[in-house]
């Protein structure tokens, strides 16, 4: 019988080393969370305040307006129908403009194991930039 993995308590420092074996260049923004950021995104690695609850949380730079949310808002639940991760959502702050945030969770009060965390990030944050080039092109074409 082959021994079961360890399970580990993921932490900040395991989330860097995870993100460094993956080549993921990462900071530290001014809160203290990991990040990842690109021209189009920004991917926060975060953990509840009870810490069984892991998210990545992603940012898309893109602004829409009021004009642009039932076009958006078709959009956006197209792909939470289609698409298990991320879950994506339209947030208006007081500015008015219309951001778009993805979120993606997992459990893990349990623990888990390192491989598990390592697939799972590894497949979120390919698929938080899946989604941005999908939604592109997606309003490209309702533009049309």
């Amino acid at each position: 019988m082959t021994p079961s993995p360890a399970v580990v308590q993921p932490d900040q420092e395991l989330i860097k080393q995870i993100l460094d074996e993956l080549e993921l260049e990462h900071t530290i923004d001014a809160e203290g969370d990991i990040a990842i950021s690109t021209a189009a995104l920004t991917v926060f690695f975060l953990f509840g305040s009870e810490g069984d609850l892991f998210t990545i949380r992603t940012f898309y730079d893109r602004h829409y307006s009021v004009d642009e949310k039932p076009m958006l808002l078709t959009a956006l639940n197209e792909w939470n129908a289609d698409t298990m991760w991320p879950k994506v959502y339209a947030f208006t702050p007081d500015s008015g403009l219309i951001r778009v945030i993805g979120d993606s969770q997992l459990y893990i009060g349990a623990g888990v194991t390192r491989e598990h965390l390592t697939t799972v990030i590894a497949h979120w944050v390919r698929f938080a930039i899946k989604f941005h080039r999908w939604l592109t092109d997606r309003l490209a074409f309702e533009a049309e």
